[in-house]
Protein backbone atom coordinates (compact mmCIF):
# COMPACT_ATOMS: atom_id res chain seq x y z
CA UNK A 1 0.00 0.00 0.00
CA UNK A 2 1.42 3.80 -1.00
CA UNK A 3 -0.11 5.52 1.70
CA UNK A 4 3.33 7.21 2.59
CA UNK A 5 2.41 9.45 -0.79
CA UNK A 6 -0.32 10.88 0.68
CA UNK A 7 -1.05 14.34 1.89
CA UNK A 8 -1.85 13.89 5.05
CA UNK A 9 -2.00 17.98 5.77
CA UNK A 10 -4.91 17.57 2.99
CA UNK A 11 -6.13 14.90 4.62
CA UNK A 12 -7.20 16.84 7.55
CA UNK A 13 -8.64 19.53 5.30
CA UNK A 14 -10.76 17.20 3.68
CA UNK A 15 -12.07 15.28 6.55
CA UNK A 16 -13.15 18.72 8.31
CA UNK A 17 -15.03 19.83 5.54
CA UNK A 18 -16.66 16.23 4.85
CA UNK A 19 -17.78 16.61 8.47
CA UNK A 20 -19.28 20.27 7.71
CA UNK A 21 -21.02 18.47 4.81
CA UNK A 22 -22.45 16.01 6.12
CA UNK A 23 -23.95 17.78 8.99
CA UNK A 24 -25.16 20.43 6.46
CA UNK A 25 -27.49 17.90 4.54
CA UNK A 26 -28.50 16.28 7.52
CA UNK A 27 -30.30 19.52 8.33
CA UNK A 28 -31.50 19.36 5.20
CA UNK A 29 -33.15 16.22 5.46
CA UNK A 30 -34.57 17.15 9.43
CA UNK A 31 -36.46 20.01 7.11
CA UNK A 32 -37.92 17.45 5.41
CA UNK A 33 -38.47 15.14 7.67
CA UNK A 34 -41.93 14.41 8.77
CA UNK A 35 -43.57 16.27 5.89
CA UNK A 36 -46.11 15.14 3.27
CA UNK A 37 -43.46 13.22 0.48
CA UNK A 38 -43.50 12.62 -2.86
CA UNK A 39 -42.54 9.26 -3.36
CA UNK A 40 -40.81 7.66 -6.38
CA UNK A 41 -39.23 4.35 -6.63
CA UNK A 42 -36.16 3.55 -8.77
CA UNK A 43 -37.17 -0.13 -10.01
CA UNK A 44 -39.91 -1.75 -11.07
CA UNK A 45 -40.53 -3.62 -8.30
CA UNK A 46 -40.51 -0.40 -5.96
CA UNK A 47 -38.39 -1.95 -3.67
CA UNK A 48 -36.31 1.29 -3.81
CA UNK A 49 -38.08 4.35 -3.15
CA UNK A 50 -36.84 8.03 -3.70
CA UNK A 51 -37.93 11.08 -2.48
CA UNK A 52 -37.36 15.26 -2.65
CA UNK A 53 -35.41 14.88 0.27
CA UNK A 54 -32.60 12.44 -1.12
CA UNK A 55 -32.26 15.01 -4.44
CA UNK A 56 -32.16 18.31 -2.35
CA UNK A 57 -29.63 16.42 -0.34
CA UNK A 58 -27.60 15.39 -3.13
CA UNK A 59 -27.78 18.60 -4.51
CA UNK A 60 -26.49 20.65 -1.72
CA UNK A 61 -23.28 18.27 -1.25
CA UNK A 62 -22.41 17.84 -5.27
CA UNK A 63 -22.59 21.70 -5.25
CA UNK A 64 -20.24 22.10 -2.12
CA UNK A 65 -17.58 19.27 -3.29
CA UNK A 66 -17.70 20.82 -6.90
CA UNK A 67 -16.72 24.57 -5.04
CA UNK A 68 -14.45 23.04 -2.58
CA UNK A 69 -12.41 20.39 -4.20
CA UNK A 70 -13.23 21.07 -7.92
CA UNK A 71 -10.48 18.55 -9.11
CA UNK A 72 -11.92 15.57 -7.32
CA UNK A 73 -14.49 12.63 -8.81
CA UNK A 74 -17.47 12.44 -7.02
CA UNK A 75 -20.07 9.18 -7.08
CA UNK A 76 -23.69 9.45 -5.35
CA UNK A 77 -26.46 7.00 -4.99
CA UNK A 78 -28.76 9.32 -6.99
CA UNK A 79 -26.69 11.24 -9.39
CA UNK A 80 -24.44 8.97 -10.90
CA UNK A 81 -20.67 9.35 -11.34
CA UNK A 82 -18.66 12.72 -12.49
CA UNK A 83 -14.68 11.70 -13.39
CA UNK A 84 -12.46 13.67 -12.72
CA UNK A 85 -9.07 12.53 -14.42
CA UNK A 86 -6.41 14.30 -12.77
CA UNK A 87 -7.43 13.40 -8.90
CA UNK A 88 -6.88 10.52 -7.27
CA UNK A 89 -10.14 11.34 -4.91
CA UNK A 90 -13.37 10.47 -5.26
CA UNK A 91 -15.99 11.33 -3.11
CA UNK A 92 -18.32 8.57 -2.58
CA UNK A 93 -22.26 10.04 -1.17
CA UNK A 94 -25.44 8.62 -0.13
CA UNK A 95 -27.57 11.43 0.72
CA UNK A 96 -30.11 9.68 2.57
CA UNK A 97 -29.42 6.39 3.60
CA UNK A 98 -32.71 4.76 5.34
CA UNK A 99 -34.96 6.54 2.64
CA UNK A 100 -37.81 3.97 3.88
CA UNK A 101 -37.31 4.67 7.75
CA UNK A 102 -37.39 8.40 6.48
CA UNK A 103 -40.68 8.40 4.78
CA UNK A 104 -42.69 6.13 7.55
CA UNK A 105 -41.17 9.11 10.06
CA UNK A 106 -38.41 6.73 11.93
CA UNK A 107 -35.85 8.83 13.01
CA UNK A 108 -32.98 6.15 11.88
CA UNK A 109 -31.11 7.20 8.73
CA UNK A 110 -28.10 8.31 7.94
CA UNK A 111 -26.49 11.24 5.45
CA UNK A 112 -23.07 9.15 4.49
CA UNK A 113 -19.53 10.64 2.67
CA UNK A 114 -16.71 8.89 2.30
CA UNK A 115 -13.85 9.96 0.39
CA UNK A 116 -11.32 7.02 -1.35
CA UNK A 117 -7.84 7.48 -2.43
CA UNK A 118 -6.97 5.60 -5.29
CA UNK A 119 -9.54 3.21 -4.17
CA UNK A 120 -8.81 3.39 -0.61
CA UNK A 121 -11.11 4.91 1.73
CA UNK A 122 -9.24 7.79 3.80
CA UNK A 123 -12.49 9.98 5.06
CA UNK A 124 -15.62 9.29 6.34
CA UNK A 125 -18.40 11.20 7.93
CA UNK A 126 -21.83 9.57 8.63
CA UNK A 127 -24.49 12.32 9.84
CA UNK A 128 -27.03 10.33 12.16
CA UNK A 129 -30.15 12.56 13.26
CA UNK A 130 -30.19 10.11 16.45
CA UNK A 131 -26.33 8.37 17.70
CA UNK A 132 -25.66 6.08 20.47
CA UNK A 133 -25.61 9.62 22.98
CA UNK A 134 -29.24 9.89 22.04
CA UNK A 135 -28.14 13.35 20.36
CA UNK A 136 -27.53 14.23 16.92
CA UNK A 137 -24.18 14.76 15.19
CA UNK A 138 -22.00 13.77 12.67
CA UNK A 139 -19.49 9.93 13.03
CA UNK A 140 -16.14 11.15 11.60
CA UNK A 141 -12.86 9.32 10.55
CA UNK A 142 -9.32 9.80 8.60
CA UNK A 143 -6.61 7.12 7.88
CA UNK A 144 -4.30 7.02 10.67
CA UNK A 145 -6.17 9.04 13.09
CA UNK A 146 -8.83 7.65 14.53
CA UNK A 147 -12.25 7.44 14.73
CA UNK A 148 -14.79 9.93 16.73
CA UNK A 149 -18.25 11.36 17.25
CA UNK A 150 -18.24 14.83 16.73
CA UNK A 151 -14.74 15.59 19.26
CA UNK A 152 -15.69 11.80 21.47
CA UNK A 153 -12.67 9.26 20.19
CA UNK A 154 -15.13 5.95 19.74
CA UNK A 155 -13.98 2.14 19.73
CA UNK A 156 -15.33 -1.10 19.08
CA UNK A 157 -16.17 -3.64 22.02
CA UNK A 158 -13.79 -6.08 22.48
CA UNK A 159 -15.41 -7.43 25.82
CA UNK A 160 -19.08 -6.23 25.60
CA UNK A 161 -21.56 -6.88 28.91
CA UNK A 162 -24.81 -9.02 29.12
CA UNK A 163 -25.64 -9.91 26.01
CA UNK A 164 -24.25 -8.45 22.68
CA UNK A 165 -25.75 -7.48 19.45
CA UNK A 166 -25.31 -8.07 15.98
CA UNK A 167 -26.33 -6.58 13.12
CA UNK A 168 -27.66 -9.51 10.56
CA UNK A 169 -30.43 -8.28 8.09
CA UNK A 170 -32.65 -11.00 7.52
CA UNK A 171 -31.88 -12.16 3.84
CA UNK A 172 -28.16 -13.14 5.00
CA UNK A 173 -29.16 -16.25 6.32
CA UNK A 174 -30.47 -16.71 2.77
CA UNK A 175 -26.69 -16.49 1.25
CA UNK A 176 -25.03 -17.83 3.97
CA UNK A 177 -24.98 -20.57 6.79
CA UNK A 178 -22.73 -20.39 9.92
CA UNK A 179 -20.97 -23.94 10.47
CA UNK A 180 -20.63 -23.77 13.69
CA UNK A 181 -17.43 -25.16 14.09
CA UNK A 182 -16.48 -21.49 15.87
CA UNK A 183 -17.36 -20.84 19.72
CA UNK A 184 -18.34 -17.23 20.05
CA UNK A 185 -20.81 -15.20 22.58
CA UNK A 186 -24.77 -15.98 21.25
CA UNK A 187 -25.90 -12.62 19.96
CA UNK A 188 -29.30 -11.08 19.41
CA UNK A 189 -29.87 -10.02 15.89
CA UNK A 190 -30.73 -6.13 15.17
CA UNK A 191 -31.71 -4.54 12.11
CA UNK A 192 -31.97 -0.76 11.59
CA UNK A 193 -32.83 0.13 8.15
CA UNK A 194 -29.76 2.04 7.35
CA UNK A 195 -25.98 0.57 6.48
CA UNK A 196 -24.25 3.70 7.09
CA UNK A 197 -25.82 3.83 10.93
CA UNK A 198 -25.52 0.18 11.29
CA UNK A 199 -21.70 0.79 10.70
CA UNK A 200 -21.63 3.96 12.92
CA UNK A 201 -23.19 1.87 15.93
CA UNK A 202 -20.95 -0.69 14.90
CA UNK A 203 -17.49 1.49 15.28
CA UNK A 204 -18.89 3.22 18.49
CA UNK A 205 -19.43 -0.59 20.40
CA UNK A 206 -23.02 -1.02 19.87
CA UNK A 207 -23.23 -3.60 17.72
CA UNK A 208 -20.06 -6.16 18.57
CA UNK A 209 -20.23 -6.97 14.36
CA UNK A 210 -22.41 -6.48 11.49
CA UNK A 211 -22.76 -9.20 8.55
CA UNK A 212 -24.28 -7.44 5.15
CA UNK A 213 -25.29 -9.43 2.46
CA UNK A 214 -24.48 -7.17 -0.79
CA UNK A 215 -23.98 -3.95 0.22
CA UNK A 216 -23.27 -1.10 -2.65
CA UNK A 217 -20.35 1.01 -2.09
CA UNK A 218 -22.36 4.14 -1.19
CA UNK A 219 -23.50 2.48 1.58
CA UNK A 220 -20.13 1.43 3.38
CA UNK A 221 -17.79 3.95 1.67
CA UNK A 222 -17.33 6.10 5.30
CA UNK A 223 -18.55 3.54 7.63
CA UNK A 224 -15.75 0.73 6.51
CA UNK A 225 -12.89 3.45 7.45
CA UNK A 226 -15.11 4.41 10.36
CA UNK A 227 -14.97 1.01 12.23
CA UNK A 228 -11.42 -0.27 11.06
CA UNK A 229 -10.23 3.25 12.54
CA UNK A 230 -12.36 2.61 15.86
CA UNK A 231 -9.94 -0.69 15.89
CA UNK A 232 -12.45 -2.92 14.68
CA UNK A 233 -11.47 -5.04 11.12
CA UNK A 234 -13.75 -5.19 7.95
CA UNK A 235 -13.66 -7.92 5.69
CA UNK A 236 -15.63 -9.18 2.34
CA UNK A 237 -15.88 -12.44 -0.05
CA UNK A 238 -15.01 -11.59 -3.65
CA UNK A 239 -18.00 -12.91 -6.17
CA UNK A 240 -17.55 -16.28 -6.54
CA UNK A 241 -14.98 -16.76 -3.73
CA UNK A 242 -15.42 -18.57 -0.55
CA UNK A 243 -12.68 -16.80 1.30
CA UNK A 244 -13.57 -13.85 3.84
CA UNK A 245 -10.38 -11.14 2.75
CA UNK A 246 -9.23 -8.53 4.68
CA UNK A 247 -10.75 -5.32 2.88
CA UNK A 248 -8.19 -2.60 2.19
CA UNK A 249 -9.57 -1.07 -1.01
CA UNK A 250 -12.42 -1.68 -2.89
CA UNK A 251 -11.57 -3.57 -5.93
CA UNK A 252 -12.77 -2.69 -9.26
CA UNK A 253 -12.27 -4.51 -13.32
CA UNK A 254 -10.57 -2.25 -15.30
CA UNK A 255 -8.00 0.63 -13.64
CA UNK A 256 -9.45 3.34 -16.76
CA UNK A 257 -11.20 5.87 -17.31
CA UNK A 258 -14.38 4.16 -16.38
CA UNK A 259 -13.33 3.75 -12.78
CA UNK A 260 -16.17 5.24 -11.13
CA UNK A 261 -18.83 3.12 -13.57
CA UNK A 262 -16.48 0.18 -12.02
CA UNK A 263 -16.82 1.51 -8.59
CA UNK A 264 -20.62 1.84 -8.88
CA UNK A 265 -21.07 -1.58 -9.85
CA UNK A 266 -19.31 -2.97 -6.77
CA UNK A 267 -21.37 -5.34 -4.92
CA UNK A 268 -19.62 -7.76 -2.13
CA UNK A 269 -20.84 -8.97 1.31
CA UNK A 270 -19.05 -7.65 4.38
CA UNK A 271 -18.35 -8.21 7.85
CA UNK A 272 -16.76 -5.59 10.44
CA UNK A 273 -16.39 -5.14 13.61
CA UNK A 274 -14.13 -6.46 16.73
CA UNK A 275 -11.59 -7.69 15.73
CA UNK A 276 -11.55 -11.24 17.83
CA UNK A 277 -14.96 -12.07 17.12
CA UNK A 278 -15.04 -10.85 13.53
CA UNK A 279 -12.56 -13.40 12.45
CA UNK A 280 -14.33 -15.95 14.09
CA UNK A 281 -17.36 -14.87 12.16
CA UNK A 282 -16.08 -15.03 8.85
CA UNK A 283 -14.23 -18.38 9.50
CA UNK A 284 -17.66 -19.52 10.28
CA UNK A 285 -19.45 -18.39 7.52
CA UNK A 286 -20.20 -20.98 4.08
CA UNK A 287 -22.63 -19.89 1.06
CA UNK A 288 -25.64 -21.83 0.21
CA UNK A 289 -25.31 -23.86 -1.97
CA UNK A 290 -28.47 -24.39 -4.06
CA UNK A 291 -28.70 -27.76 -5.84
CA UNK A 292 -32.06 -27.10 -7.77
CA UNK A 293 -30.23 -25.38 -10.41
CA UNK A 294 -27.96 -28.03 -10.66
CA UNK A 295 -30.55 -30.81 -10.69
CA UNK A 296 -32.00 -28.64 -13.19
CA UNK A 297 -28.80 -28.86 -15.90
CA UNK A 298 -28.20 -32.64 -15.21
CA UNK A 299 -31.55 -33.42 -16.77
CA UNK A 300 -30.70 -31.18 -19.72
CA UNK A 301 -28.00 -33.66 -20.20
CA UNK A 302 -27.77 -36.29 -22.41
CA UNK A 303 -28.18 -40.12 -20.89
CA UNK A 304 -25.86 -43.12 -21.44
CA UNK A 305 -28.21 -43.54 -24.24
CA UNK A 306 -28.77 -40.90 -26.37
CA UNK A 307 -24.89 -40.73 -25.91
CA UNK A 308 -24.15 -43.88 -27.68
CA UNK A 309 -26.91 -42.93 -30.30
CA UNK A 310 -24.96 -39.36 -30.81
CA UNK A 311 -21.60 -41.30 -31.47
CA UNK A 312 -23.00 -44.11 -33.86
CA UNK A 313 -24.01 -40.97 -35.62
CA UNK A 314 -20.71 -39.47 -35.69
CA UNK A 315 -18.70 -42.51 -36.75
CA UNK A 316 -21.08 -43.61 -39.44
CA UNK A 317 -19.55 -43.34 -42.90
CA UNK A 318 -21.00 -40.09 -44.92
Amino acid sequence: MDAENLDFSLLEEIETQAVYFAREAGQILLEQFRKPLEVRFKREKQNDPVTIADHLSEEYLQRAIREKFPRHGILSEEGGALYQPDSPFIWVLDPLDGTSNFINGLPLFAVSIGVLWKNQPVVGSIYAPVSHCTTEGVYHASLGRGAFFEGERIAVTAEPSGRPLAEIPPHFRNLFRFTGKRRIRPHEARNLGSIALELAMTACGVFHYSLFGSPRLWDIAAGVLLVKEAGGLVFTCRPGGRKWLPLERFQTEKESMEVLENLRKWLSPLAAGAPDTVTKVVEDIRTRHHLLPWLRALKRLPGRRDREKLKGEQEAPP
